[in-house]
């Protein structure tokens, strides 16, 4: 392969390199994830690496797919040895390979944060209190913050309290980890916590995996924290190749314990280190970069570099300052119709709007639906997250492991069979009376001994009973799982449950549909895969892992959007106080500074022909006043045009100036739950119809004998045609207004208008 005409200087020289430890300083858009990949080729091909000896680390697993595939084209024998993940999943698999070390079972659970929260909630009825009292989001955030710092309870002492409500925080966390091990469950940060561990303790396994790999490459290093980084040093030997490459201009998530000295004090680390600046950015103009390169110097703590491009200058960055949000959402949308009506029909899946914190979508929103733009937010609810989805696989992490309580509790009255929250305390109690996990417990009941009422214990029995047929049927292996599993929802009911929901905006069948399709591709492209495996990947997959293109404009948080590019980029909402966050001045000070000049540097660097950065001086709660520009607009060498003030846009207020920030600021904390869900693309055409007055319905619409091409109506959707019949009781229409439905087949909602033969 001739590298030299498949790569510029920099590349080359990053790929060729024989440096035993080698930083990649890659700034934005210079081609980081091509240099990883011919970097893994070079070392196969070109130095005679065994391919099983590399092990690359990537920041999302949608990266680390993309990073293999990549990889495996340009070394195609190699593509079954390659071992490409991000630290989690890596973590997930050491552990079930070393899972005697940590005495539990290799079919453990692991915990997203649903489940922690669920847990967490119990606990504080266990002790008192109620599930929406404080101490629950207190809770959650010490045990989080703790882990994330790689402490667990035994590891803590308190002499005095750093805030009210420690020492009860401190017991929630104990309870959570004895509850949680009783389960055989680990949460992500035990994944990592745990292998460092089993690595520390067994100095044998120690050797085994550090002796596994020659080469270790990791993507994204600037967000590498101390936990990480620990677990990076334990799997090298002396004589370990290590190859780094990161931004520390990109440095961006410390709040979630990412610590940037890492990387800028690698060559301390490693004195024979060598540092490669990539600084050539193919992907923004002359324009952007030049503002992007003034802003960001304005911070210390960081490698020195210019992006540079041998492109044009491009156009203008448009800069705007709006009387109020209302007028600022106006004129954002304005010039999002311009750029999208440039083709027929309108292009929008180029399209960006970035903000800091989630809150300043809310005029944005109502604009796009009034003027009937598609749009999905990114950081509302991911596909599994979805109520549906989450019900599913709560069923099938039980099915590997019954001591699950959590996953227990969520589907022991999904589909509704009588079993409420009574009910469920009462399982609880007794089982943990008789020192069983619930569904064991329920496995084992002698009715004569509980409380419980007849009727639940018979459901809970015939529930229980087609659960460990299940079970039976995957230890067989006659089928594939995705079969065995599909008839499992459809034997409980599951699927009649759902489709009782007339969501027009929602087809819950259709999503628990995707699902079982997601599981056979998973299959196809993993064909010595289990099911745990499946599981597994599911339960570690992020925002950006459930991002497919479609026309409709994205809009996403900066933190969301790291890593992504698009055409256009509209970075919205850039006022004194949010953004910069006045939280994030406030709680680091300088370094919060430099941390919110660098998210303004991401978000400037997503763009690849044109940025738009607008701000409004409305008046804002946040900063108790009305808002100014940010400052990074004069970092970055941006002037207003002196008749920025148009028509049409709202009503300008000039009684506004800077903040007194002695006085204080009221600040809206935004979790960090919102930086890593997904929502759903938003149909702005569904309009809601006019309120009727109720009218007594028949139960049911009487038809039973549905055919594939009937013609039916539907009181909301239309008018359709059946496609097909799922168990003569559920039947998918493909509706003329809204497409594909699934629908119960004698919902008094429908009505047949022509079978297969004639009219009805």
């Amino acid at each position: 392969m001739d590298y030299a005409s498949l790569l510029n200087e920099q590349q080359l020289a990053a790929v060729k390199t024989t440096s035993q430890h080698v930083r990649i300083i890659a700034g934005a858009g210079s081609g980081k994830t091509r240099v990883l990949t011919y970097r893994i080729s070079y070392l196969i091909s070109n130095m005679g690496v065994d391919p099983s000896k590399i092990l690359a680390i990537a920041f999302t697993n949608k990266v680390a797919a993309e990073m293999k595939d990549r990889a495996c084209k340009l070394v195609p024998d190699s593509a079954f040895f390659l071992h490409v993940s991000t630290f989690h999943s890596f973590c997930a698999r050491f552990l079930r390979a070393e899972s005697k070390a940590i005495n539990y079972p290799i079919g453990f659970t692991i915990f997203d944060e649903d489940d922690q929260t669920a847990l967490v909630k119990n606990i504080a009825v266990d002790f008192g209190y109620k599930k929406g009292d404080k101490i629950v989001k207190m809770a959650l955030d010490y045990i989080r913050d703790k882990k994330c710092r790689g402490e667990y309870p035994e590891d803590i002492v308190i002499n005095r309290e750093a805030f009210d409500e420690e020492k009860e925080c401190l017991r929630f966390f104990a309870a959570y980890e004895e509850k949680k091990t009783a389960m055989f469950c680990l949460d992500f940060d035990d994944l990592l916590l745990k292998t460092i561990k089993v690595l520390v303790d067994n100095p044998d396994i120690q050797y085994r995996w550090s002796h596994r790999f020659d080469h270790i490459l990791v993507d994204e290093f600037q967000d590498t924290n101390d936990v990480q980084y620990k677990l990076m040093k334990l799997l090298m030997r002396s004589d370990t190749s290590v190859y780094v490459v990161g931004d520390p201009d990109q440095t961006i998530y410390t709040w979630r314990g990412a610590n940037q000295n890492i990387i800028l004090n690698f060559t301390k680390e490693f004195p024979d280190a060598e540092t490669i600046i990539l600084d050539r950015n193919y992907r923004s103009t002359k324009t952007i970069l030049d503002a992007a390169n003034l802003l960001i110097s304005k911070n210390k703590k960081r490698v020195p570099k210019n992006l540079y491009t041998l492109d044009g200058a491009g156009e203008a960055i448009d800069i705007k300052r709006l009387p109020n949000a209302e007028g600022e959402a106006k004129y954002v949308i304005q010039q999002i119709m311009k750029l999208a009506n440039k083709t027929t029909p309108p292009n929008y899946k180029n399209i960006a709007v970035l903000y800091r914190s989630s809150y300043a979508t809310r005029p944005f929103e109502a604009e796009f639906a009034a003027h009937g733009i598609p749009y999905r937010v990114f950081g509302g609810l991911r596909f599994y997250q979805r109520m549906e989805v989450k019900d599913v696989l709560a069923y099938f992490r039980l099915l590997l492991n019954p001591l699950d309580d959590v996953s227990f509790e969520r589907i022991a009255n999904v589909p509704k069979r009588g079993v409420g929250d009574t009910s469920i305390d009462t399982i609880r109690a007794e089982a943990k009376q008789a020192n069983l996990s619930e569904y064991n417990y329920m496995l084992t009941l002698n009715p004569s001994e509980s409380n419980l009422s007849p009727r639940v214990i018979t459901a809970m029995t015939v529930l229980l009973g087609k659960m460990e047929a299940t079970k039976k049927k995957l230890l067989d292996n006659f089928e594939v799982y995705s079969s065995v599993l599909k008839d499992f929802i459809t034997d409980i009911g599951y699927y009649a449950y759902i489709a009782e929901d007339e969501d027009v905006d929602e087809d819950r069948v259709a999503n628990v549909n995707a699902l079982f399709d997601d599981i056979t591709h998973f299959i196809a492209n993993n064909p010595e895969s289990t099911f745990d495996d499946y599981l597994q990947n599911v339960t570690l997959l992020t925002s950006q892992d459930d991002m497919n293109e479609g026309n409709y404009v994205s809009l996403m948080t900066i933190h969301i959007a790291k890593g992504l590019e698009f055409d256009y980029v509209f970075v919205i909402a850039m006022n004194e106080g949010s953004f910069p966050s006045m939280r994030a001045e406030n709680e680091s000070g300088h370094d919060g500074k430099e941390e919110e000049r660098r998210l303004a540097y991401v978000a400037m660097t997503r763009a690849k022909k044109r940025l738009f950065m607008t701000c409004n001086t409305g008046y804002s709660f946040v900063s108790d006043s009305h808002a100014i520009p940010s400052e990074f607009f004069e970092d970055a060498g941006l002037k207003f045009p002196p008749t920025e003030y148009q028509e049409g846009y709202g009503d300008y207020h000039s009684g506004y100036g800077r903040p007194d920030h002695s006085t204080g600021w009221k600040t809206t904390h935004q979790g960090t739950s919102s930086f890593f869900s997904d929502g759903d693309a938003i149909d702005p055409f569904q309009k809601e119809p006019e309120p009727e007055v109720a009218e007594a319905k028949p139960a049911t619409n009487g038809i039973t004998d549905w055919k594939v091409g009937d013609i039916a109506v539907h009181e909301k959707f239309g008018e359709g045609e059946v496609l097909s019949i799922i168990d003569n009781s559920i039947i998918v229409v493909n509706f003329v207004s809204c497409g594909k439905k699934t629908l119960l087949a004698n919902h008094p909602m429908l009505s047949r208008k022509a079978s297969k033969g004639g009219l009805a």
